[in-house]
């Protein structure tokens, strides 16, 4: 039976008694208020009067606003187990006097009033200190687990308390309901000393020191914490009004009840059977129905079960006013509150943070309840005193409240998701400072050290990033970077005047032309001159360029003229460009080993710019060549003519580290054409994987349906990283493909595939991880490890790199179909070093996630970032020699590797 009752609520080892106790607990004080309370009420309208209803209710209202700020004093001063225990005697006191005023006949109207006002004190302040312990013994994760299963003895002591007051006070009558209350009250006694002794002690000087820790960090009254906060407002409005509708209700139905049994006991006995009904129905709806409805609708539309039933019956009572339809709207706010209703209300206010919502939560549930009952009982003052309207058009006025109420549930939906996202940011550790801390002198005085002190990386690293906007008061330095000793630093200097006010270096580029003999620097500088300058214009000057006996100066000339022939195909007819590349051609084909490789590079990329393809032979025969200098130049060559035979082959380099980032940059001059050329070549060739990683970061930028297409085929590759790359870079062009959207069923089997990838992974780790358990290895000792328990760690580690890369490629999906700040922010969260924050971002995904995803992907995210023994594994375990030899037949290159060395 304990392990039916483990496994069904998931109860941990060591969990059970403490849970048990907690139920025990909650059930013995519903219970008691299920006693008290028909008993109390039938009471006060049998001698009363219904009429007298809204004035108990002004009254409670304003004791309880009083009596919190007295309570509160007291939680101060001392310990809540002493308060929790002295306000359990001290009513159990006051019932047990109930009791004697019964059995005398002592039931004058100050009595009345009194203990009116009594229960419901008890039902505020006595549950409020139980919710309140309960967050001392049982941390976040716990309570999640258990409080359902807690909750239920709530529903239990609900039916069990009302059942128990229908026989009892028909055999032996009210007085001994009450004495039985007084005296079951008093049992929560040794529960609370029990549980304090099993878990608090234990935990003393943690929990004072972070409830020290709170007040320092949370400051101003509870009202100003909630203000401050739109989800806050939100839930405090929600209780305002939820609580204003069930007054307004209770009174129907108190009102229709009284006319209906005349005798107390008989209307005590009525109350009793209802109240208990209700409560076995929401039992049934707690264990059958509440977490399915959360699943399937989320926590925020689970919150309009409840006003929606009421203003359907509501509405049946203006046509039917009967006390049978009133039972059945009594029952809707009766089961529903309790099962539903709440359920959804605790999960609603989950991701406020912690040391919020201890100022915030007793605020909401006790002043904002005790307002709202005492704005009730004004109302009907004035509906029923006043304007001497029928009771059953109060139910007009339940109709405008419970309008109210569903308006702000529907603006609670997203302040809902903001507090998660908050919370979430607001734990994510922060130890890499911010480039927008420093502020904009400081930003100056480091460009200044670089470029007048820089070494030539650190230099052509902040060129590059301020080519796109440099200021002006940088302009001089850069200037006095064209007598730098690098020649690299040089030909980017240049190219940063290029962009300078008309002829600013005009001298300057004439001294370089004449004396520098480093082919990228004249070429830069050659290119100045001829667009910056009236030389452009004097053909004589640019002949003598051009037939310079200075080979770094004719062949950079040809080059400028290769490029001005791009956009004037008159200047190439005018300068003989074809004739003058044919004829170095044939020179350096004749004496092809006299001439320097830069000049051969040159004239390389000079057929690639002026495209003239009756020499692209040429190209060819370097790009299938093995000088890599040469090849580079090729490669930039290739990718300048756009013709696209070149792409296979530039595609095939990819594999090439040395050349790869040429390569990326020679296939994106194709443009957006490039994507429809990959996509055919897909279906017609085989590539390596090797080459698929990198044509995502290839075509990203380019804004076309093929892109997408390519994306998605990329997509459906064996190789966990060519998904990834894959993944990403369709999360970061699908808003601008507003034409090409991934079909969601589509997305939701590669996104299965994924998960079950990572399933595999962490049964691969589970199962490699018990082998080093079997070594004996402790790496708190100096013993030396063997071979084997070094492969073992290795195999570990880039397994877990590779877990770590399928979520990122499941986030990556996720923001196909799902907003992707969110999917950021989730991501930020489960990665973070904090368990708050990954079990938060966790929750987040829970309530954001369709049903058929989440229970794919928590239940990895869960076990892999939460973990603790008692975590049930998502997958099947492996033993180490299946768990290798599936890495050797399926593994990536590192891991099979790995694999392999294991084996022999």
């Amino acid at each position: 039976m304990q392990s039916f009752i483990k496994r069904a609520f998931n109860i941990h080892e060591g969990e059970m008694r403490v849970a048990f106790l907690m139920q025990f607990y909650i059930f013995l004080v519903i219970t008691v208020l299920l006693l008290v309370k028909p008993t109390v009420n039938a009471l006060f309208l049998s001698n009363l009067g219904v009429e007298q209803l809204p004035y108990g209710y002004l009254l409670v209202a304003s004791v309880a606003v009083l009596s919190t700020l007295f309570y509160n004093r007291l939680v101060k001063r001392f310990s809540i187990k002493i308060v929790a225990i002295s306000t359990i005697v001290l009513f159990s006191i006051l019932f047990f006097a109930l009791g004697y005023s019964i059995y005398e006949e002592i039931m004058f109207p100050p009595v009345l009033y009194f203990y009116y006002l009594i229960l419901s004190l008890f039902g505020v302040l006595v549950t409020s200190q139980f919710w309140t312990i309960s967050n001392m013994v049982f941390d976040a994760r716990e309570a999640k687990r258990l409080f359902g299963f807690i909750g239920a003895g709530a529903i239990a002591g609900g039916i069990a308390g009302g059942y128990i007051t229908t026989i009892l006070s028909s055999y032996f009558g009210n007085s001994v309901v009450i004495f039985v209350a007084s005296a079951l009250l008093l049992l929560c006694v040794p529960i609370i000393l029990t549980v304090w002794h099993m878990r608090i002690n234990q935990l003393g000087h943690f929990v004072q020191s972070k409830r020290k820790a709170s007040e320092k960090e949370i400051s101003g009254s509870a009202l100003k914490i909630v203000m401050k906060s739109k989800h806050l407002v939100y839930l405090a409005s929600i209780v305002g009004v939820s609580v204003i509708v069930a007054k307004l209700v209770d009174y129907q139905f108190s009102d229709f009840s009284n006319k209906a049994f005349s005798d107390p006991h008989d209307l005590a006995s009525f109350f009793g059977f209802w109240f208990s009904t209700f409560n076995v129905v929401a039992l049934l709806i707690q264990l059958f129905l509440t977490n399915r409805l959360l699943s399937f609708f989320g926590v925020t539309a689970n919150l309009l079960v409840l006003p929606v039933g009421i203003a359907l019956g509501s509405i049946l009572f203006l046509t039917f006013p009967e006390l049978w339809v009133l039972v059945l709207i009594k029952g809707m706010d009766g089961s529903f509150k309790q099962s539903i209703n709440k359920a959804s209300f605790e999960l609603s206010i989950l991701p406020v943070e912690f040391n919020v919502k201890k100022r915030a939560k007793p605020f909401i549930d006790v002043v904002v309840d005790s307002i709202a009952t005492g704005l009730a009982g004004c109302l009907l003052l004035l509906v029923i005193k006043k304007l001497d309207v029928s009771t059953e058009y109060i139910s007009v006025l339940i109709i405008f409240f419970l309008f109210l109420w569903l308006l702000f549930v529907y603006r609670l939906r997203e302040t809902y998701f903001d507090s998660f996202r908050r919370n979430i940011l607001s734990l994510v550790d922060r130890n890499n400072a911010r480039k927008s801390d420093l502020d904009e002198s400081s930003i100056h005085r480091s460009n200044l050290e670089v470029l007048t002190s820089g070494n030539e990386k650190e230099i052509l690293s902040l060129l590059a990033s301020m080519s796109d906007d440099l200021q002006d008061y940088y302009k001089p330095y850069v200037l006095k970077l064209l007598d730098h000793p690098s020649n690299r630093v040089k030909s980017a200097a240049i190219r940063e005047i290029y962009h300078f006010k008309y002829g600013t270096a005009t001298d300057k580029m004439v001294d370089i032309l004449q004396n520098e003999k480093d082919d990228e620097v004249v070429f830069e500088a050659m290119n100045y001159v001829l667009f910056h300058t009236s030389v452009r214009k004097d053909s004589s000057v640019f002949l003598s360029y051009l037939d310079s006996e200075k080979d770094y100066i004719k062949n950079a000339a040809l080059l400028c003229l290769a490029k001005a022939s791009r956009q004037n195909k008159a200047i190439a007819r005018k300068f003989h460009l074809e004739d003058r590349v044919e004829a170095q051609i044939e020179e350096f084909t004749a004496f092809e080993n006299e001439h320097r490789k830069e000049e051969i590079s040159e004239l390389l990329v000079t057929i690639g710019i002026s495209r003239i393809s009756k020499y692209y032979y040429f190209i060819d025969k370097y790009l299938d060549g093995e000088n890599q200098f040469i090849l580079t130049y090729a490669i930039m060559a290739a990718g300048r003519t756009m013709d696209a035979t070149y792409v296979p082959k530039l595609l095939k380099l990819l594999k090439n580290d040395k050349h790869r980032q040429n390569c990326v940059k020679s296939l994106t001059n194709f443009g957006e054409g490039l994507s429809e050329i990959i996509l055919d070549l897909l279906e017609s060739m085989k590539f390596d994987d090797s080459v698929k990683l990198h044509i995502p970061e290839i075509i990203e930028g380019f804004e076309t349906k093929e892109t997408g297409q390519v994306l998605v085929q990329l997509l459906g590759s064996k190789d966990q990283k060519v998904r990834h790359a894959a993944a990403k870079s369709l999360s970061l062009i699908e808003d601008k493909l507003f034409r090409f959207k991934v079909p969601k069923k589509m997305l939701n089997d590669f996104i299965s595939k994924e998960c079950e990838d990572l399933t595999n992974t962490l049964a691969q780790i589970n199962a490699i991880e018990n082998a080093l358990n079997d070594l004996g290895v402790d790496s708190t000792t100096d013993a030396p490890v063997s071979e084997k328990s070094k492969l073992l760690e290795l195999l570990i580690e880039h397994l877990n790199l590779n877990f770590h890369q399928g979520i990122e490629t499941v986030f990556y999906l996720l923001s196909l179909s799902y907003r992707n700040s969110d999917m950021e922010v989730a991501f930020m969260g489960v990665r973070d070093k904090s368990r708050e924050s990954r079990t938060n971002a966790i929750e987040f995904l829970d309530n954001l996630l369709e049903l058929k995803l989440k229970t794919k992907i928590l239940p990895l995210m869960e076990y892999h970032f939460l973990r603790t023994e008692e975590t049930p594994a998502p997958f099947e375990f492996l033993n180490e020699k299946v768990a290798i030899e599936t890495l050797v037949e399926n593994g990536d290159e590192l891991s099979s590797n790995y694999a392999r060395q294991l084996m022999q």
